[in-house]
């Protein structure tokens, strides 16, 4: 084979927490494939969703820009159809260019569901939660005469407040067939084009649905027990129950008691077993092809579920079981198992993907290439209900309910005391940062407006009457006036 440049394979799942890996300490599941592929790369300890939403993470991860700047704040929102006028790119667009086949397989939770946004293929699974999406996987059930399900049509589902069984053929469940469909594009690529692969896999986000017999190898009693709520996180309850009330859930969790809970984490857990299962067969299909020590393969997670931590399930706010996710890169050119305790985001995945590739990184990007130095780093996140500054040690957030709080996570991890009015310091260096990270942003997230034809010498058609002035502005430049 005459290819140089290394094969990238991006695996996503969808609503994993860090802590229910067996490479992150839990020792109540089995993930031998994800912790292989910490044991041959770099495992990062803190790695952060700073928008703890679907889409919002997922649209930072494609262009590389924080939701304050891609203007994509919560679930019902998507990019600007026209973001390459204003200089938006995708990361799979940039490896395109260099001669990369991509390819997208599983969710990915784009608007319109179908589009490619620079994947070259697609082959669709959407969200558990998108029954009526009429999908890759919707064509393969019903070719099987089955169709999707609402979590309500499965055994448990009321009962166990979202922990249930999926009684469809294995095959046929939905980690599963995206696992198999990448396994299948695998082994018919030929290498001599570097790839560079998307997994999205639908799970484990909820409804909780692992088959039966996966949820039975999970002993409850071993799984840890849920972090108590409190006065702050109390203050989300209402939005929280509203929001499961509705049509794509339908629970009412206001009596979410310490048995549902411990029931959610054991389904939690048998589905991300299935998972690693998946990735097992993965990793053995690029050895099987000759591929794998010419292969990067990350593992990560949009956001991560509370599973009864604070009396709520799923995400959202900026807790951390909300906002850490596993980020492990598997360097096989050259195995090194290391852990990294630099202070990581979701946005350093676009120009790690454009580094690896040996491709310029363009200035516009608010991450930093996995493996650099993030010293004294401070991550601002934002959705539509609220905005978090978070370095090592100490997090501030700041909510549209009205409520703030700032933890010190070196000495309460479990974000058990309100420090706001005891550490003023800390407070008012982090809402600065915040307010600095804020402004800079905003112009950003409005560089269409720019007219960079002002600062145009002479002779232009600006000086004119009847100039028109271009619309988007075809830059990202933020520094207004300069």
């Amino acid at each position: 084979m005459s290819q140089k440049k290394p094969n990238i394979i991006f695996i996503l799942t969808d609503q994993l927490r860090h802590d229910f890996l067996g490479c992150y300490g839990a020792d109540f599941l089995n993930t031998p494939a994800i912790d292989s592929l910490a044991a041959n790369g770099t495992r990062f300890e803190t790695c952060i969703s700073p928008s703890p939403t679907c889409i919002p993470a997922r649209a930072s991860i494609l262009t590389g820009l924080d939701a304050h700047e891609t203007g994509v704040t919560h679930n019902l929102q998507w990019l600007r159809p026209d973001r390459h006028e204003m200089g938006v790119t995708s990361w799979p667009e940039h490896l395109n260019s260099s001669g990369y086949h991509s390819c997208a397989i599983g969710k990915m939770h784009f608007y319109p569901w179908d589009i490619t946004e620079g994947f070259q293929n697609r082959i669709i699974a959407e969200d558990k939660r998108h029954i009526h999406i009429h999908d890759d996987y919707y064509d393969a059930l019903k070719e099987r005469g089955f169709e999707k399900l609402h979590g309500a049509d499965m055994p448990g589902y009321y009962e166990n407040k979202g922990a249930c069984v999926c009684e469809l053929p294995d095959d046929l469940h939905v980690d599963r067939w995206v696992g198999t469909n990448v396994v299948n594009y695998i082994s018919t690529h030929d290498f001599d084009t570097p790839l560079a692969l998307m997994v999205g896999f639908p799970g484990p986000h909820c409804p909780y649905d692992p088959p039966q017999d996966a949820v039975d190898k999970i002993t409850s009693n071993s799984i840890p027990k849920a972090i108590p709520s409190t006065v702050e996180s109390n203050s989300h309850q209402a939005g929280f129950l509203a929001s499961y009330k509705r049509e794509w859930a339908a629970i009412d969790y206001k009596d979410l008691s310490k048995a549902h809970i411990q029931s959610i984490r054991r389904h939690y857990a048998a589905a991300v077993e299935r998972i690693d299962q998946d990735v097992s067969k993965i990793l053995a299909q690029l050895e099987a092809r000759g591929v794998l020590d010419n292969t990067i393969i990350v593992f990560s997670s949009d956001h991560g579920d509370y599973l009864g931590d604070f009396n709520m399930v799923g995400k959202g706010t900026f807790h951390e079981p909300s906002i850490r996710v596993p980020m492990i890169v598997a360097d096989y050119r050259d195995p090194d198992p290391k852990v990294s305790n630099e202070l990581t985001s979701l946005i350093d995945l676009f120009p790690s993907f454009l580094k690896w590739a040996d491709l310029p990184v363009p200035e516009h990007l608010s991450g930093t290439a996995l493996g650099e130095n993030t010293a004294d780093r401070i991550i601002i996140g934002l959705t539509g209900g609220g905005i978090m500054a978070r370095d090592q040690r100490w997090k501030l957030v700041k909510y549209a309910n009205g409520v703030s709080a700032l933890f010190d996570l070196k000495n309460d991890p479990t974000e058990q005391e309100n420090l706001l009015s005891k550490a003023q310091d800390q407070a008012a260096r982090l809402d600065a940062e915040i307010t600095k990270t804020m402004v800079a942003g905003y112009a950003k997230s409005h560089a269409d407006k720019l007219v960079n034809a002002v600062k145009t010498a002479p002779p232009h058609d600006f000086y004119d009457r009847d100039w028109q002035r271009p619309y988007p502005s075809r830059t990202l430049e933020t520094k207004l006036g300069s």
